[in-house]
């Protein structure tokens, strides 16, 4: 039991739960954050990207039909 004139132990330590939550909280945003932005579940660096191998397709592609034409 307390002294009427000092407070509660645990009050003393009140100040710590809400710092914990706001930690929580922003942890939580910047994993959604990651989640959504990245395409995927925290894929570190680029995420796969379409359109550079279609690029790539097309210029081979290219080069095929370019080395056809020189055949006949």
């Amino acid at each position: 039991m307390w002294w009427w004139n000092a407070p509660h132990p645990m009050w003393a330590m009140g100040w710590i739960f809400p710092l914990i939550v706001l930690v929580f909280i922003i942890i939580v945003l910047f994993c959604i954050s990651r989640f959504f932005g990245r395409g995927g579940p925290f894929c570190g660096g680029r995420r796969y990207d379409e359109i550079d191998d279609l690029r790539r397709e097309v210029r081979e592609l290219k080069d095929e039909v370019a080395r056809l034409r020189r055949k006949e």
